[in-house]
């Protein structure tokens, strides 16, 4: 058995809203702010599902609620 990669939820998060920056800024169809806070997190769900048996993913936000 594979032992699973620890993960912050707090960092998925970041790094998402990071990268879908940076996806509207090479992308000359995207506008500023084509992407909101609704497709982070939308994206990190789809994650947690993708890899659920790849990570553990550790919660580490206040209260566990979205920003």
């Amino acid at each position: 058995m594979r032992e699973k990669e620890i993960k912050k939820k707090s960092e998925l998060l970041e790094q998402i809203r990071h990268d879908l920056k940076a996806w509207e800024e090479c992308e000359p169809d995207f506008d500023e702010g084509y992407f909101d806070e609704s497709d982070v997190w939308s994206f990190y769900e789809f994650l947690l599902e993708r890899h659920m048996d790849d990570w553990t993913v550790i919660d580490d936000l206040k209260g566990g609620t979205r920003k």
